[in-house]
């Protein structure tokens, strides 16, 4: 080298080291050996630069060849930024749309050989996508002598997700959107099934049609299907039990479960019950909040497919301390605001608008209704000679106590053995459903699910699988990393080196973002060499099991790590 020499850096990111965690799970191959594909560059690479996509630098789904010369993704697949152009990404969302069960099957089945997943027990959730935008034609009915595209999977049809106007998890009403419904593993929280929905779908019929998903998805084995509320229906208990599988879900706590719930409590029937939650383990045992059960068996009865079907299952009545706790200090703050209103229109009583009967009640029961603890408001309204109204009203003591007794009260309904399963063991399991929960956060966070540019449902049902694939690789990072640290913390990824316990993904892919590409320019002949790992950079791929001498930037290997 001599002082013609020219050098260049160009920052890669996490980019080596995911495209060899890719590899190693086989996706673009599964991808290309199970959907025909006739597109100038094979669908499984259009796949793995999109998850890259989402993974490195989300943005909209547009300019993602821009994007690729940048990042110098185009390099290391040998393409060109015009190859990969909008028509092309978006024919290859549609084909991923027509063929979503085959390629979770595949993708799935890959990941649990690999990693040696348990799939046996499944936690569910839906989540939405907020959508911008006109959306006319999609939000209009079909026109029944229409024939719209439907996927070539097998027996069941996933069809593209349908923008409506629907109801948010958080109770907003009239949200254009769309939904989907995400299954992880207990074992390390890793998506193992994604279920396009309608933005008007209603939950709760949603399950069995993810269970049938399931079916197809996973290796058959029983299964332990863990979910919300919302399962707490006869026809999804009946229709799990049909299949020889097991249920646990919250229940709907109902007036009769909330009676019971009190007369067991009176009764003096709780017990004590050996859980606490990890973010408290750090307390001395008698501050940790306690947790207390007692447990009935109740039975559903119906017919499934034709056939008689009878289920005897456990009602798990639950106490938590802090729950109590929250809840009354809840109901503390909304009957102080309802009394607010009930002495304003005591006080102006007869005043302004409040004249008439038809205003007065009008605005008592508004300010009843402002909160379930309206209930526990009696009032009586009179009306004298002179047609001036008087007004009375008090706390309903028995209402109250009603009320108190139930507060940090819960359900949870499971056909699990009371043998194999005890009463902490399905409370322990039933508190994990918070995993499945992170990962639609990791969904709306990190990998930025919206907005969604995209106009076509078809292409949405694809990019919901790009998502999917893209939170199986953050989720086994996660995990692969977690079980190499054995419950012992890792230093070098917060700053000040303080101790990381349970590194995320977006730490793991924060800490290569600094990886560079020496680029040398030396009388016509050019080299490229990565930059040397830090530290902590090769901590981790010993963690990941990946070798540094397998990390590639370009479509030639990087020619100076050593192992």
């Amino acid at each position: 080298m001599d002082a013609r020499t020219r050098f260049d850096t160009r920052t890669v990111g996490a980019l080596p080291m995911l495209s060899a965690f890719v590899e190693d799970l086989g996706i673009a191959k599964a991808i290309d050996q199970s959907v025909p594909w006739e597109g100038g560059v094979p669908l499984g690479t259009l796949v793995e630069i999109m998850m890259l996509n989402r993974l490195l630098a989300p943005k909209a789904q547009f300019r993602i060849g821009e994007w690729a010369r940048q990042a110098a993704v185009t390099d290391y697949y040998g393409l060109t930024e015009e190859q990969l152009n909008d028509d092309l990404l978006g024919r290859a969302l549609e084909r991923l749309n027509q063929h979503q069960v085959t390629v979770q099957a595949a993708v799935v089945a890959n990941a649990v050989k690999k990693y040696k997943l348990d799939v046996e027990r499944v936690h569910y959730d839906i989540s939405n996508v907020e959508l911008f935008g006109n959306y006319l034609r999609q939000l209009e009915k079909a026109d029944p002598g229409e024939e719209a595209d439907t996927p070539v999977d097998g027996d069941l049809q996933l069809g593209a997700p349908s923008p409506k106007y629907g109801r948010t998890k958080s109770g907003r009403k009239n949200v254009k959107q769309i939904q989907f419904g995400i299954n992880v593993t207990r074992d390390g929280a890793v998506p193992v099934g994604l279920l396009p929905l309608d933005g008007n779908t209603a939950e709760v019929k949603t399950h069995l049609e993810n269970l049938r998903l399931l079916d197809q998805v996973l290796p058959h084995s029983p299964l332990v299907y863990t979910a919300d509320t919302k399962l707490d229906s006869p026809e999804n208990l009946l229709g799990i039990a049909a299949s020889k599988g097991k249920f646990l879900c919250g229940g709907v706590f109902q007036p009769h479960l909330k009676r019971e719930f009190r007369r067991l409590r009176r009764r003096k029937k709780f017990q004590p019950v050996d859980y606490c939650p990890k973010s408290k383990q750090h307390l001395p045992p008698e501050k940790r909040p306690r947790y207390e059960v007692a447990e009935v068996s109740d039975v559903v009865e119906g017919r499934v497919d034709g056939r008689a079907v009878r289920v005897k299952y456990r009602v798990i009545y639950v106490w938590s301390e802090a729950k109590a706790a929250e809840e009354a200090k809840t109901r503390e703050r909304h009957m102080a605001k309802i009394q607010d209103q009930f002495e304003a229109v005591e006080r102006n009583l007869n005043k302004y608008s409040l004249v008439t009967e038809k205003k007065i009640v009008q605005r008592l029961e508004a300010a009843k209704n402002l909160y379930p603890e309206g209930e526990v408001f009696d009032y009586r309204l009179t009306k004298n000679r002179q047609g001036k109204f008087s007004l009375t009203w008090k706390i309903n003591e028995s209402a109250l106590r009603a009320r108190r007794e139930v507060e940090g009260g819960y359900v949870l309904k499971t056909n699990q053995t009371k043998k194999d399963h005890s009463a902490a063991a399905v409370l322990r399991e039933y508190k994990d459903q918070i995993h499945v929960e992170r990962r639609i956060g990791n969904l709306k966070g990190p990998l930025a699910v919206a907005p969604m540019n995209l106009e076509k449902p078809e292409r949405m049902g694809g990019m919901l699988l790009i998502l999917m694939m893209a939170l199986m690789v953050m989720a086994l990072l996660e995990r692969t990393v977690r079980r190499s640290l054995k419950g012992k913390p890792m230093y070098g990824l917060y700053p000040e080196n303080r101790p990381s316990a349970a590194p995320t993904a977006k730490l793991i892919l924060d800490s290569f973002s600094t990886l560079c590409i020496v680029i040398i320019k030396d009388r016509g002949t050019t080299a490229r060499r990565l930059a040397e790992l830090s530290e902590v950079q090769r901590t981790l791929l010993r963690y990941l099991g990946i070798p540094p001498s397998r990390l590639t930037a370009f479509k030639r290997k990087c020619c100076n790590v050593a192992a």
